[in-house]
């Protein structure tokens, strides 16, 4: 009865070789356009199958690669969200909201839609730039007020 042990996260040091590249990977996360790129060139590795029937998708039959890889990004979050690696991240909300959603099954199954891509890329931008909330439309910093109240006095 030897069940194998998790493994556990590299030393959070630059000078550890496993630490550096998962680094690179989970910091190329935040970035839409890489996870586009994940999905179309390696859907099989995201879940994302070519059949179109949906019922077919039970645990048994799913692609082991699939399983695999998404074991590896819960594994990989379960570390990086803590202090000791995050601090390491040069967009942590970005990053850490990338592997929290690729936690999800459906998440990582329509990343290779277009329309998702181009709506994280929008948040991403609008969060770094103040832009508009998401939920509600409104501008989240000061400029982008003035501009919608301008934009609404037009229209009256």
């Amino acid at each position: 009865m030897n069940q194998p042990q998790p493994q556990q996260p590299p030393p959070p040091t630059l000078t550890n070789p496993r630490f550096t590249l998962e680094l690179e990977f989970v910091s190329s996360l935040a970035n839409p356009y890489y996870l586009s790129h994940l999905a179309v060139t390696y859907p099989n590795l995201l879940g994302i199958s070519n059949s179109s029937e949906e019922g077919d998708a039970t645990e048994n039959n799913k692609d082991p690669d699939a399983q695999a890889f998404a074991a590896y990004l819960a594994y990989l979050y379960s570390y990086w969200k803590t202090p000791d690696y995050a601090q390491f991240l040069t967009h942590p909300g970005a990053t850490l909201r990338a592997l929290r959603l690729l936690q999800e099954e459906t998440f990582r199954r329509d990343i290779i839609r277009p329309d998702v891509i181009e709506g994280l890329a929008g948040v991403s931008i609008n969060d770094d730039q103040g832009g508009t909330n998401p939920e509600t439309g409104e501008a989240n910093n000061e400029e982008g007020k003035q501009e919608d109240e301008t934009n609404n006095n037009r229209k009256t």
